[in-house]
């Protein structure tokens, strides 16, 4: 099995010498559609690479007519998926899943929100992540109605996320196949090149009324209103130097997948560029952001229990709520706070020798009992940073047991973080992968990689950390440790070692940046391939999800900062 290359400090070298394509200025969607026509939907041909503005609604466009309510059932199906070398086993499959939709005015909405787990189902690699799309008549479509809708594709893996669209045409008793194009992703450095993944699935339509259809509909409609405001970046960037650095090429002629500015609670977005167009429906663009999660998630998680509970909670000590590493000399004396920290003293790395096992394990107890057959290091805990993804499960697995000590066997820590602190701030379909059992109760999240979020689930994450933890006046995590991840305390943190004069604190890193005569303290999350939250003072906060590798973070914030006065 061949394995992503997914952690910060993982180095590929390479990228420079490929020729980068140029950039995409395909025929766009008219009044007179002449691609993906409800001829071609008829036949099973994988159709061509178009603009996604022909996956649209159309401005033109008139209400569907007929109504949409019920399953759309799919079997396993060859991707047509431009690989240079052999996929990992089942990637070149679509997944055998069945979605259910409702549709509400113009909206098609999904009845199940979060992954869609098709383990037992197929023989795929992926799973799916469902979004909101449209429905709309068109002149031409000779009485069919049309619809489409967002659809990511993860791998049960390491959480890539590859951002596709899915188009169809149906009526009151039928749907044509189903289109899907995918011109964009989070993906790993190996894989983003050949990120254009095509298929035509044939599928089968069961109408159905939903007895909760109403409800669905309902909370759809309030998450709708409870999203942020977004604006044009260019209301803040008249210059246009933050939109040149979102677009500027690298590997490919999208590099970015989102970048967006949050300053005032507003949210500022650039253009969602793929390598075919404008992703047409960018409020339910997923990413998959990778190590953010550790501090999107871990931090999250632990900080909420502190204030839950007491922030004792850092000091407890992993030995007493992992039975398999209870006998463990490295971990010895290690606590929660140790490993949120990466200063747990024990052997892990980023390496494929200690962490391909566990990527490749499925349940909990074969992922934990991986990790205790790693050994002692030489450091004592809390001495020395040494960055090893191991350590956020080993952290996640003892906060499952010690939240079970608490609250009872059956209490899930992820779920009683998603009502207490998602649902209230607006940010409850956050995704996260998690461990797959075999008798198919709950996984517990491997939380050091597998977040899922869209702009508006990460800014609003964001803006609790940006708060120390307060919303709407009530205090959500502890605000002692949230100030400590922010570099709002005398605590510096833990040095990385790095030239660049890095700290660590909490999981989120931090450094100084010099912007002419102005120095700037940027606290951030990072996950692999480039992906930042950056969080900036004067309440702005800059976001760049991408997989190619940009790790100058330094640049970034100069040009977010670059019209602000030194204070």
């Amino acid at each position: 099995m061949k394995v992503f290359l997914i952690f910060p400090f993982i180095l590929l070298i390479g990228n420079s010498c490929n020729k980068i394509p140029e950039q995409w200025n395909g025929k766009r969607l008219s009044r007179k559609r002449d691609q993906i026509t409800v001829a071609q939907l008829q036949t099973d041909n994988t159709l061509a690479l178009v603009d996604l503005s022909y996956y649209a609604r159309p401005d033109w466009a008139g209400n569907a007519g007929y109504h949409f309510s019920g399953s759309i059932v799919v079997g396993d199906t060859q991707l047509n998926y431009p690989r240079g070398g052999e996929p990992y086993d089942g990637e070149d499959t679509f997944p055998a899943i069945t979605m259910d939709f409702i549709a509400d005015g113009t909206q098609l909405i999904p009845v199940q929100k979060g992954l869609v787990v098709a383990t037992k189902h197929t023989n795929s690699f992926w799973d799916v992540i469902i979004g909101t799309g449209a429905v709309w008549n068109e002149d031409g479509d000779n009485g069919w109605s049309r619809a489409s809708f967002p659809l990511t594709l993860t791998d049960r893996y390491v959480g890539q996320a590859r951002n596709c669209v899915a188009t169809f045409v149906y009526n009151s008793i039928t749907v044509s196949n189903v289109c899907v194009q995918c011109s964009q992703e989070t993906a790993s450095l190996e894989d983003h090149r050949v990120g254009d993944i095509r298929v035509m699935l044939k599928a089968n339509y069961q109408p159905k009324r939903y007895v909760d259809s109403a409800q669905v509909i309902q909370q759809h409609h309030q998450s709708g209103e409870r999203r942020l405001p977004v604006y044009p970046l260019r209301d803040i960037d008249a210059h246009q130097e933050v939109a040149e650095y979102f677009d500027r090429t690298m590997s490919t002629n999208s590099p970015t997948s989102i970048g967006a500015v949050l300053a005032g609670g507003k949210l500022y977005l650039h253009p969602p560029k793929t390598r075919h167009g404008l992703y047409p429906y960018p409020a339910d663009m997923r990413h998959g952001v990778y190590s953010v999660t550790k501090s999107m998630a871990g931090a999250l998680a632990l900080m909420y229990f502190a204030q839950r509970y007491s922030p004792d909670i850092f000091d407890e000590l992993i030995t007493d709520h992992v039975p398999a590493l209870a006998n463990h000399a490295g971990w010895k004396g290690v606590t929660f706070s140790h490993a949120l920290n990466m200063v747990t003293g024990t052997v892990g790395s980023e390496d494929m020798e200690h962490i391909l096992d566990f990527i490749k394990a499925r349940t909990a107890e074969e992922s934990i009992n991986v990790i205790a057959k790693l050994g002692d290091a030489p450091s004592l805990p809390g001495q020395e940073f040494n960055y090893a993804s191991t350590n956020f499960f080993v952290l996640s697995y003892a906060l499952q047991n010690y939240v079970n000590g608490k609250e009872g066997t059956k209490a899930d820590y992820w779920d009683l973080v998603r009502e207490n602190v998602l649902v209230p701030i607006g940010a409850e379909d956050l995704t996260l992968r998690r461990t797959v059992e075999e008798d198919n109760s709950l996984g517990i999240p491997v939380l050091a990689y597998g977040a899922f979020p869209t702009l508006d689930e990460a800014a609003k994450i964001a803006m609790l950390f940006y708060s120390e933890g307060n919303y709407n006046g009530q205090q959500l995590l502890h605000r002692q440790k949230t100030r400590e991840a922010l570099g709002r305390t005398q605590w510096v943190g833990h040095s990385t070692g790095n030239d660049s004069g890095e700290n660590y604190r909490h999981s989120f890193w931090s450094t100084t940046v010099h912007n002419g005569n102005c120095t700037v303290n940027a606290t951030y999350m990072w996950g692999y391939g480039g992906n930042y939250i950056i969080f900036l003072p004067n309440d702005v906060i800059a976001f760049r999800f991408m997989d190619e590798y940009d790790l100058n973070v330094h640049e970034l914030v100069r040009k977010v900062e670059q019209h602000r006065a030194c204070p």
